[in-house]
């Protein structure tokens, strides 16, 4: 696959990227290769540049805030921008409080899987 990040440089370019962007033609093949056409037109055009600046903070998680909040992961087997692969070194480094399989949904099972995905959200918040 080919590069599919655009990083743009506001502040000049031996400066830290200020956004990231991904190239249009590679979106579906990256983030919605299990999504309906439409759906894929509508987010391609929704799409805008990411600041970059929070990607290069430092991160502290601490027990009492961020231990605090329940999680679950929902896998997404057919995810081509984090791959199952990847998405089981987060969860084993994170563990959540439990893992759920989404089978056939891609990056995006909101759109690839929504009513699935929706059943499972229900289920999620109906855990004591």
């Amino acid at each position: 696959m080919r590069q599919a990040q655009i990083f743009h440089y506001a502040n000049g370019n031996n400066q830290p990227p200020t956004s990231i962007d991904f190239d249009k033609s590679l979106l579906k093949e990256l983030l919605f290769n299990r999504s309906p056409a439409k759906d894929v037109a509508l987010a391609s055009v929704s799409m805008r540049p990411i600041p970059f600046s929070p990607v290069l903070e430092k991160l502290s998680l601490s027990e009492t805030k961020y231990g605090s909040v329940r999680r679950f992961y929902i896998e997404t087997p057919e995810d081509n921008a984090i791959p199952i692969a990847v998405q089981e070194s987060m969860i084993y480094k994170s563990p959540p409080e439990s893992v759920f399989h989404l089978k056939g949904a891609d990056h995006s099972p909101f759109f690839s899987k929504p009513q699935a995905l929706n059943k499972l959200l229900v289920e999620i918040s109906k855990i004591p």
